[in-house]
């Protein structure tokens, strides 16, 4: 039957096939989702990294919500930030900022000044709860390098991160022209201190103390005792502000012979010096520029083990040659009213964490523990320091340190004068 809607071809002719379409590919239901839940993963991504960037550039961008960032960060990455940008230098070093960050309540590291015979040689070890600290990759020794002539230069007082140097040898005055820096250990950073001249006789600095409390101002202050050349039992105080850069001049006093006046201790705005052979001693308020006497321990023969500051407290140790199998921790009331025994160091359960363990110990420094609040006596026995934690009363130690008979004698001598605790600060000095 003939249909006109198609056309019959001619028998002679051959048609040129037509080309036969490909076959969709089939979209079955279960393709469908999956190819839906990768578009949908890729936009949650696409999404999510755009929202964590604004609110990065927000961060960022609010000096306020950066600066609540910065404060809380320990001493040596704040201090690195600083080379970010000059906007993050200049926020660092706010006044207002550096006001609200947060030092260490404990050292956390001290350092120990080697015997030496020559002026050109002074090293010091640098040690930590974790061991021997590295210097340019290496754990040797060290000098004070940071200095433009580190001959001569030793650790005179170390207070709350900073440090106070003095370039004589062997005292403060071998030479006229000696000088004192108070160094910044974690920036590197430094000041040169001229020396005290009031155009007197009085030019003989006798003793110097280091004071600085951040909690309080962010000026550090020196308190130097000088006397005449005669070493007349009559000193003056000089007392240098980083504030106004300049010495002052202040009252004249006499001091008692026996004073151990070396060991001076800042403390709660003053400088406290122990005295043999009497139930009181002296202390100089420097905020009233007025001295004022406080309790002794008890009456003392000699100089005792350690006498220092540790959170805020005065601490006393007694002299080594009257420990048993135990000695105590002495801490002065905030009153000065009197001193109680604020710990007791059983050296027995030492012997029992480390086998032939001596009690012939020396007593070096207390630093703060790993956990915040903890409080860590450090000591020398038999080529180990060694760590004794007062909370759980656990002996650890703390890494190997063979020091000679003279370091031992010098540190016995004058342990103020060796030994100098040291904490991580962002100050400038």
């Amino acid at each position: 039957m003939y249909n006109p809607s198609f056309p019959t071809p001619h028998p002679n002719l051959n048609p040129t096939p037509l080309p036969i379409p490909l076959p969709l590919p089939c979209l079955t239901s279960r393709s469908t989702s999956s190819v839906q839940r990768r578009q949908r993963r890729r936009l949650s991504v696409n999404t999510t990294t755009n929202l964590t960037l604004t609110a990065a550039e927000k961060v960022i961008g609010d000096d306020d919500l950066l600066s609540q960032i910065l404060i809380r960060l320990p001493a040596k990455p704040l201090f690195l930030f600083k080379t970010v940008s000059k906007r993050w230098c200049s926020l660092i070093s706010d006044p207002f900022v550096l006001q609200r960050w947060s030092p260490p309540k404990s050292p956390s590291s001290f350092f120990l000044r080697r015997y030496s015979r020559f002026s050109h040689n002074i090293k010091f070890n640098h040690v930590s709860l974790n061991g021997l600290v590295k210097h340019n990759r290496s754990i040797a020794p060290l000098y004070l390098d940071f200095f433009d002539n580190r001959d001569l230069v030793i650790i005179s007082k170390s207070c709350n991160g900073l440090l106070l140097c003095t370039s004589s040898w062997p005292g403060l005055d071998c030479c006229n022209h000696s000088r004192c820096y108070v160094l910044n250990p974690t920036t590197q950073q430094y000041s040169t201190i001229p020396r005290p001249v009031n155009g007197g006789q009085y030019d003989h600095i006798v003793s110097i103390n280091l004071a600085f409390d951040p909690s309080l101002s962010l000026h550090y202050k020196i308190i130097a005792l000088i006397s005449r050349r005669d070493l007349s039992p009559e000193y003056q105080i000089a007392i240098y502000s980083s504030e106004t850069r300049t010495w002052v001049i202040s009252v004249l006093v006499i001091y008692p012979s026996d004073m151990i006046i070396a060991n001076g201790v800042f403390s709660d705005g003053k400088i406290h010096w122990l005295r043999c052979h009497s139930a009181t001693s002296i202390a100089y308020d420097i905020n009233r520029d007025e001295f004022f006497p406080f309790p002794m321990p008890y009456s003392l023969a000699k100089s005792p083990a350690y006498f220092g500051e540790s959170g805020g407290h005065l601490l006393f140790i007694e002299s080594i040659q009257n420990w048993g199998n135990q000695f105590d921790v002495w801490g002065l009331e905030s009153n000065y009213s009197h001193w109680f025994v604020k710990y007791r160091v059983d050296l027995e359960m030492g012997a029992l964490a480390f086998s032939g363990i001596t009690y012939e110990v020396e007593v070096l420094c207390f630093l703060g523990g790993e956990v915040e609040g903890d409080l860590c006596l450090i000591f020398y026995l038999s080529c180990q320091v060694i760590s004794y934690n007062f909370k759980d009363r656990s002996f650890r130690k703390v890494c190997n340190l063979k020091l000679r008979p003279c370091d031992i004698d010098n540190i016995q001598m004058c342990p103020s004068a060796f030994i100098h605790p040291c904490m991580e600060t962002i100050f400038n000095v």
